[in-house]
């Protein structure tokens, strides 16, 4: 009988019940009608996301593309986000960095890693963005503005936002 009440209490008590949140996938890609060489050029910049994606107001870094450089992301509503890259392989076209000072008022998550890297398709390139993140409130019960959904929709938004731009930039003849 006492093993049957323990096994109910331990089923029934909250931090059973309770549970953290769980890491979420963001993948988006774009097939550029570019060579690699030219699509590379307009994004190996890691502080120079602001040249190619319009969500943000401005990007500013070092220019150095060395593990441990910050760069720091405005948005048009005034926010800010800080960013550090942990890799960079320029020639196999890749960097990947993280979070690293978040604002939940920028993009909702609490934390999150990326990689961009770059390959060849066919006569053209194809970029492809993914991120691993969590929700911007990682208690049991956030609320919607800072919950997974809200989260990848706005990562989601973000990246689309900056691969389609690059596409429009570097199709464009010219």
């Amino acid at each position: 009988m006492r093993l049957l009440l323990l096994t109910a209490s331990l089923l029934l008590s909250p931090l059973v019940l309770a549970h953290g949140p769980t890491p979420q996938k963001v993948v988006e890609s774009v097939e550029i009608n570019a060579p690699v060489d030219k699509v590379w050029e307009a994004i190996k910049d890691f502080g120079g996301i602001a040249h190619w994606n319009p969500a943000l107001a401005k990007s500013e870094g070092t220019g150095v593309n060395q593990p441990g450089e910050k760069r720091t992301l405005s948005f048009p509503n005034g926010e800010q986000l800080v960013e550090e890259l942990d890799a960079y392989d320029a020639a196999a076209h890749e960097y990947s960095y993280r979070l690293s000072k978040e604002n939940v008022k920028a993009i909702p998550a609490s934390s999150y890693s990326a990689v961009l890297k770059l390959t060849s398709a066919g006569a053209g390139s194809k970029l492809e963005w993914k991120s691993r993140l969590y929700r911007g409130d990682t208690g049991n019960m956030p609320p919607d503005e800072l919950n997974d959904e809200a989260a990848v929709k706005a990562m989601q938004g973000f990246f689309r936002s900056g691969l389609d731009r690059l596409k429009k930039q570097l199709e464009q003849p010219g």
